[in-house]
Parts: C-alpha cells; sequence; structure tokens
C-alpha cells in the first residue's frame, strides 16, 4: 500500500511540472551589462600639449635632509606649473633612512615593491639621501642626482622637443574598490622609438604622519605632509609595450585596491612613458586618481 502511494505521488508531480509554463525572466530581459573597464573613453589630441618631466624623489621618513628635497620638488612644480610630475621613492636599499622602527613613531613602512624593483635597477638609495633622478636618465654616467643639480638638469628636460604626448581617464568601481585606467598614447614628433613601454604608479598625498627634519628643533616632525608617495604599480612595474596604430593608441590598466589602507581621494595616478631599451623617459603624466 505505501509503495502504491509512493509512485501515485510521483506521478502526479510529474504531469504538474509538465503542465506548468516556465517564464524566465517574469520581469523582461535583462538590463545589458557593462564588464568592469571595458568601455574605452574616446579622447581628442591636444591643441597645444605640453612636454612633462619626470622627477624621483629618492627619499625617506628617518632621513633629516629629505624634507629639503621635497620642499625642492614643490618649488619646481610651483615654478613650472604642470609640467613637473614627482615621485616619492622609498627604497629599502636605503637602509636606517626607510627602515620602520616598531613600537616607535617610525612605524610606518613606506617601502614597497614598486620603489624597490625601480631602485634595483638605477641604484640611487644606498648612495645616500636625499637624491634625485630626472628622466630616468644618467647625468655624468649617473642616475642619482644631489639636490643642487635638479632645477639645473629639469630645466634641461623641459627646454628639449616634445615628442610624445599622454592623457589619462579614470574610472572608479567603489563596489569592488577597483580601479581602472585609460592612457592616450600620441607621437607628436613622429620619431619615437620602436622600443615603448607605458607604465602606471600609484602615488598618495597629505599623508600626515612623522618625519626626521634636522632644520626644526628637536629635529622630528609630527605631522608631515609626506606628497607624491609612490605606493603602486597598476600592471607590471616596468610597463606594458606600446604599438601605435598610426601616430596614436589607447592602452589600459587596472587594479583592486579592496583591503588597501591609503585614502584613494588622495590619491593620484601617473603615467610614465619610456624607451623599452634605456628607461629613458619620453613623457610624464599626472590626474586624481577618482574621477
Amino acid at each position: 500500500m505505501k509503495k502504491k502511494f509512493l509512485f501515485f505521488l510521483l506521478l502526479t508531480l510529474i504531469f504538474s511540472i509538465s503542465g506548468c509554463d516556465i517564464i524566465e525572466n517574469p520581469d523582461g530581459p535583462p538590463a545589458p551589462v557593462t564588464p568592469f573597464c571595458t568601455d574605452t573613453p574616446s579622447f581628442e589630441p591636444r591643441t597645444m600639449p605640453v612636454i612633462k618631466v619626470l622627477l624621483e624623489d629618492y627619499t625617506g621618513h628617518r632621513c633629516g635632509n629629505c624634507p629639503l628635497a621635497a620642499k625642492e620638488l614643490h618649488d619646481l612644480q610651483e615654478a613650472h606649473p604642470d609640467q613637473v610630475v614627482g615621485l616619492a621613492v622609498h627604497a629599502q636599499a636605503a637602509g636606517y633612512f626607510t627602515a620602520p622602527k616598531t613600537g616607535t613613531k617610525f612605524s610606518h613602512d613606506f617601502r614597497n615593491e614598486v620603489s624597490n624593483t625601480l631602485d634595483d635597477f638605477f641604484q640611487v638609495a644606498a648612495t645616500g639621501l636625499p637624491k634625485g633622478v630626472i628622466n630616468r636618465k644618467t647625468v655624468n654616467g649617473a642616475y642619482d642626482l644631489p639636490l643642487s643639480t635638479w632645477g639645473q638638469v629639469l630645466q634641461q628636460e623641459l627646454n628639449l622637443e616634445q615628442r610624445a604626448d599622454l592623457q589619462i581617464k579614470s574610472i572608479w568601481d567603489s563596489t569592488t574598490s577597483s580601479l581602472c585606467a585609460f592612457v592616450y598614447v600620441e607621437d607628436i614628433s613622429g620619431a619615437l622609438p620602436d622600443s615603448l613601454m607605458l607604465s602606471m604608479y600609484l602615488t598618495e598625498n597629505n599623508f600626515v604622519n612623522w618625519q626626521a627634519d634636522y632644520s626644526v628643533a628637536g629635529e622630528e616632525i609630527e605631522l608631515y605632509e609626506h606628497n607624491h608617495i609612490l605606493r603602486a604599480s597598476l600592471g607590471p612595474i616596468w610597463g606594458i609595450p606600446v604599438k601605435l596604430n598610426g601616430n596614436s593608441g589607447i592602452f589600459s590598466f587596472s587594479k583592486s585596491f579592496a583591503g588597501a589602507s591609503w585614502v584613494m581621494s588622495n590619491c593620484n595616478l601617473v603615467a610614465v612613458l619610456q624607451n623599452g631599451s634605456t628607461r629613458e623617459v619620453l613623457q610624464a603624466e599626472e590626474i586624481k586618481a577618482l574621477p
């Protein structure tokens, strides 16, 4: 009797299912979904592009002379508006100057893979801080430039004929804390090298923390404002290959910053176009990270 009842119940269930219309998407077709970072924005060539120079300030929060270099970078940016792009590089090879000291006011660790990788190539931090690298070129056979030479070398770079122009547009996905950046590369000179690489870095400004400073009483500043801090790379540190279609092209980068402690509203994107063979910078560009 029990087996007959179960058989009857199964038949009833089968007929009831086959007799029903299964309606997919009862509210109509789903709205089209645009995957993040796939809608390439449009760019227009600038009518009056300007040459921009990359100045990498090798620094450390326990370096008492480094605030002088930060001030020099600021002054050069003021003297040449929108033409000087800065990176504050805190590399591990600087030793004491960049090493955090656990349990003390100098406990923040500014060092990161990007800074260390750059310094592994340019070999600047171990020569003493502060030092600068301008457009990743050597002067008298060396990359590391003393503070006293920054202005002169920078002016020489600004006097060169502009070879390329860069434009950046970004998209921020607050749900996933992901950032997408598009870079428009334009060949202005018509003679860019065959080997081109494009890097995209994230920097942070307005980060208040301790800094050694030999110019003040006590030689330490509690509420020091750190700017241009090189925090991360979107994509490969040395960049992605650039192949232009005619005289221009658009290239994209993306990265999730979920869990990062940085204040994204204080962050900038820095694009660097360089000769892939020599590392020499041909043009740089900087915008706020959040659109």
